[in-house]
């Protein structure tokens, strides 16, 4: 066996390899309490393996088909009767549309689904969100990644056997593989073996875990995950027979040039089962990524050639360990001979100007990035296209110049290709307009990632009234605080959002959440829904948001923005201010005690004598989080910055005393 030990961004990495080549977990930080084991060794380090997580309850679920329990092309209502939803085609949800993210259901109802130090499950609350949300297209139409689905097929796992679902991973999973360190955080809360967590400034924080287990919750070492992998080697039956492998591995919407490149390239489970770069030497690749709050993975398995690879952190980002992966398996496959080229030389042949037909496209569009959705006006001068983006008030223009194949190209104040290059061409597909894009962007030290899809489109005109228009304007540029989660909740780490307007663009909001940014469509005086149509994992998590009130603990009625995905936020200008007169704070359920510092205590500190089930965030008025209880050794002072807010929270019945 050969060993690799490397120091990288975060404080602590793991990656190992199956075929016989490599398993190591490396520390990153030089401190002495992050010293690693020694590789593959029986006290590894754990980490929760996010989406990743997604091909066992897949894997679960082909174990069932084998055994007829369950039919791929069922309905879900079949296995789960108490499935329902507010849109009559949910009826047409089959399971393999959980499976490859064809269902049309809106994302993830991931309310208290990622907490600190803390494994409570709300077991009715994906059923109950369901029930109250519609479909964003047609079941079977198109991909686009869905959360909620895997929680669904979580329940099918559960419904037709009776056994706990991490019971039964363990059972005819983990056991079947040598995985003897995958649970999940109901078998492995609080372990000694869990990866030390470190949040901004590298401070050692409260261990994170998702209790959506079925979608992101199985925790296991790097090996663990590598030997899972190992078991979709071709010729490896131990988990499934060769038939449902390929089931899993066949792309969505055809394979090779039937596929359209844009769309995602998705199999059963994985993320992707066509790589082109491995496609263009003949190696078929498999893989999966998955990030909770603070940690990351990947797994790429090549089956022919039998190498599983996985990479697990704690921070960073499952991007970045993706391109470790790939970079290991790149060594592994030259050992066999196979050489794999990432690079492809680019030479664009520039038309002198933009093309006619082009110039019927300016407007307002929708883009897509990775953090979410934003607007952005396309408009045309003689040689160039030029993309104004809109974000939270800033505004940045990109340039493009138009190639002779009708494609154009981002280029910096030289009319040069950037360097992170964006090459895009208008599609017009059922009456819309999008654009297509190969985005290809480098992480230094780590390669470059280069990915296809649907990247924008166009925003027809939206008819709102002046009345539905007012209401939604009169809550623009109003800070807003999320105020639902339980005490516990990783959410509280970014937990302040805004909505905006955008001139020239009525009918349309813009918010700006700590779920991501989301482009929404006026419907009326209370409601504003998603409504891009893109045909990929750029039309993923959307959300739908109303305008309500709720009465508080006070009993007093609040003002309330509430998200289909089950966030709720209030108003920052409606709370109270916590000055020397506040001494002791009630807690209650899911209802945090919010306030703004004062002027009158601005600067100085307290002490606060909190119970067991609480936590204490303090942020300043840039939104940041200066100090938290999930702090490992957090006491003493906790500050109160000028301009900053102080949130308390806990379990009904509990009281915070300060001084």
């Amino acid at each position: 066996m050969k060993r690799i030990t490397k120091s990288l961004w975060a404080p602590l990495l793991a990656f190992g390899v199956m075929g016989g080549i490599l398993a190591a977990d490396s520390a990153g930080s030089g401190d002495a309490q992050y010293a690693s084991p020694a590789p593959g060794s029986s006290d590894e380090r754990i980490y929760c393996v996010g989406s990743v997580g997604k091909v066992y309850v897949t894997a679960a679920v082909m174990q069932l088909v084998e055994q007829g329990l369950v039919e791929l092309d069922e309905p879900v209502t079949t296995y789960i009767p108490d499935f329902t939803m507010a849109d009559d085609r949910y009826t047409d949800i089959t399971v393999r549309m959980l499976m490859n993210h064809t269902s049309g259901i809106l994302g993830s109802s991931f309310r208290n689904a990622f907490l600190y130090d803390d494994t409570y499950r709300d077991n009715e609350y994906l059923l109950q969100s369901l029930a109250a949300q519609r479909l964003i297209h047609a079941p079977g139409e198109y991909a686009a990644y869905c959360n909620d689905g895997f929680s669904l097929l979580e329940l099918i796992v559960e419904n037709m056997t009776g056994v706990d679902y991490t019971e039964y991973v363990v059972q005819n999973i983990a056991s079947r593989v040598g995985a003897a360190h995958t649970g999940s955080p109901m078998t492995l809360f609080d372990n000694e073996l869990n990866a030390p967590i470190t949040f901004t400034g590298n401070v050692p924080y409260d261990y994170d875990y998702c209790m959506a287990i079925g979608a992101g919750g199985i925790h296991a070492t790097a090996s663990d995950v590598a030997n899972f992998g190992s078991a979709f080697f071709t010729g490896n039956d131990v988990l499934l027979s060769r038939e449902s492998q390929m089931a899993m591995a066949t792309r969505w919407n055809g394979e090779g040039e039937n596929a359209d490149i844009y769309e995602d390239a998705n199999g059963l489970g994985w993320d992707y089962v066509e790589r082109l770069a491995y496609e263009h030497s003949g190696v078929t690749v498999l893989g999966k990524g998955g990030d909770i709050t603070n940690q990351h993975a990947h797994l790429l398995v090549a089956p022919d050639q039998k190498i599983s690879v996985a990479v697990l952190s704690s921070g960073g980002a499952s991007m970045y360990n993706e391109l470790v992966a790939e970079a290991i398996l790149d060594v592994v496959l030259e050992e066999q001979g196979i050489k794999i080229n990432h690079g492809t030389e680019r030479t664009f042949d520039f038309s002198d100007e933009v093309p006619e037909e082009y110039l019927a496209y300016e407007g307002f569009y929708a883009f897509s990035s990775l953090s979410g959705s934003s607007f952005s006006y396309l408009s045309f001068d003689k040689q160039m296209m030029h993309v104004q983006h809109f974000d939270c008030g800033a505004q940045k223009t990109d340039d493009y110049r138009f190639l002779t194949d009708g494609s154009f190209v981002r280029v910096d104040e030289d009319s040069v290709p950037t360097v992170d290059f964006s090459i895009g061409r208008f599609e017009e597909r059922d009456g819309r307009v999008y654009i297509a894009a190969e985005t290809s962007f480098e992480l230094a030290g780590l390669g470059t990632n280069t990915y296809y899809r649907y990247a924008a489109e166009r925003i027809n005109p939206n008819s709102a009234s002046e009345a539905a228009a007012s209401s939604w304007r009169g809550i623009c540029g109003r800070e807003m605080v999320l105020c639902n989660e339980r005490y516990s909740s990783t959410d509280y780490d970014s937990p302040f959002a805004c909505i905006y307007m955008i001139d020239g663009l009525p009918g349309y909001l813009y918010a700006v959440t700590g779920a991501g940014k989301r482009t929404l469509q006026i419907v009326d005086e209370t409601h504003a829904l998603a409504f891009t149509t893109m045909p990929c994992s750029t039309n993923r998590d959307l959300v739908d948001m109303e305008l309500d009130s709720q009465t508080v603990s006070d009993g007093s009625s609040v003002a309330v923005i509430k998200l289909s995905m089950g966030r709720d936020y209030r108003f920052v200008d409606e709370f109270p201010v916590f000055d020397n007169s506040v001494s002791e704070i009630s807690l209650h359920d899911d209802e945090p005690q919010w306030f703004v510092i004062g002027d009158d205590v601005a600067g100085s500190t307290i002490i606060a004598d909190c119970p067991e089930d609480s936590v204490i965030y303090v942020y300043n008025k840039y939104h940041e989080v200066v100090y938290s209880t999930h702090m490992i050794n957090s006491y003493g002072n906790v500050p109160l910055p000028e301009g900053g807010y102080i949130m308390f929270g806990g379990l009904s019945g509990g009281r915070i005393s300060v001084d």
